[in-house]
């Protein structure tokens, strides 16, 4: 994980790439549900909010990007979902933010955070394997 420095407010000067893959970003979530129906909850997920507009998505490639307006603010972020079969043929969901603004203030990972948590809801506590 790279560090920034920090302003007078102790918040990060620039903001970083929230990721799931990488250490130090949210874990990503492995599901017994099939990939149609993670796939169609993802986009569901999307589709409800009212500030996130879906950009492209592909479902061949387990592809989904959206661009996320955050609460009074201007600033936006780049969200990129990844639904792919591991090895073992559960679903593997992978998430990463990029922010299109200096400013922040860890609302690409809370985005994250909490569309994990609405899906790990939506698909049942039965449907997340713990890597």
């Amino acid at each position: 994980m790279t560090t920034t420095s920090s302003n007078r407010a102790g918040r990060p000067a620039s903001a970083e790439p929230v990721d799931t893959r990488t250490s130090g970003g949210p874990d990503g979530r492995l599901y017994t549900a099939s990939f149609a129906v993670v796939w169609d909850q993802v986009l569901d997920e999307i589709r409800a909010r009212s500030r996130w507009e879906l950009v492209h998505h592909d479902e061949e490639l387990g592809l989904i990007t959206v661009r996320c307006r955050g609460f009074m603010s201007s600033g936006a972020s780049l969200l990129t979902v990844w639904v792919s079969l591991d090895d073992n043929g559960l679903t593997r969901l992978d998430l990463r933010s990029v922010p299109e603004t200096r400013r922040d203030l860890g609302s690409g990972e809370r985005r994250i955070r909490e569309l994990l948590g609405r899906l790990d809801h939506a698909l049942g506590a039965g449907a997340r394997v713990s890597p």
